[in-house]
């Protein structure tokens, strides 16, 4: 039987990776509801037949795709940022690490927040506990930091962690047709602004984003 903490899947090799992220690149554009199998083997080069060697249904597709967004982000984003022992600059490197994947492609990390209603029970009780884990990192550099300061100023923590989730995951709507940034300038702009706008920090803090 298949374990439900790992994407259904026959096949763990480079391929079905790549089957998940250009996957999901069309369920972005197009929305799960309105994404069927045919458009997903017709994206990858596959037969219907074919696809389903690699994933057992559209369902468990959804599942691999947000399996793998959480891998991406742990791998790039969390893991590097847990490695530094100054909350500030942990948020940093949060905030900043976050950007720059969103904004590399912004399709399995979008999926993995908006489409949860195609997941059955079980898989979105288990994406949900996973994903949760990220606003947690954030929410708790936060307390760290207000802690550090030795201040009581008015910011709620969960209320800060989440507001810097919802922009971070905003950015990619507006940033190539609204702004004249660079993508690194947005990066560092965005960074500051978590550091200063939402959480109040020292300002040596601007030369710390990673």
């Amino acid at each position: 039987m298949t374990s439900i903490h790992k994407p259904p899947t026959v096949s763990d090799d480079r391929r079905a990776k790549s089957i998940y992220r250009q996957a999901a690149r069309v369920i972005y554009k197009k929305g799960f509801g309105a994404t069927s199998m045919g458009d997903i083997a017709d994206a990858v080069d596959l037969t219907k037949g074919g696809l389903y060697y690699y994933i057992k249904g559209k369902e468990a597709l959804l599942f691999a795709i947000m399996d793998d967004a959480m891998e991406m982000l742990e791998a790039e984003v969390m893991q590097p940022a847990s490695e530094q022992r100054d909350p500030e600059l942990r948020l940093a490197a949060l905030v900043s690490g976050h950007i720059r994947l969103m904004m590399q492609d912004p399709s399995a990390l979008t999926i993995l927040v908006t489409e949860e209603e195609g997941l059955d029970d079980v898989h979105r009780a288990l994406v949900a506990e996973r994903k949760d884990s990220y606003p947690r990192m954030l929410q708790e550099c936060i307390e760290q930091i207000l802690a550090k300061q030795g201040a009581s100023p008015n910011v709620d923590p969960t209320v800060a962690a989440y507001s810097l989730f919802g922009m971070i995951h905003w950015v990619v709507r507006w940033y190539k047709s609204e702004s004249a940034l660079s993508e690194e300038q947005i990066v560092e702009q965005l960074t500051n602004l978590a550091l200063y706008g939402i959480i109040p920090v020292s300002p040596a803090a601007g030369a710390k984003i990673a």
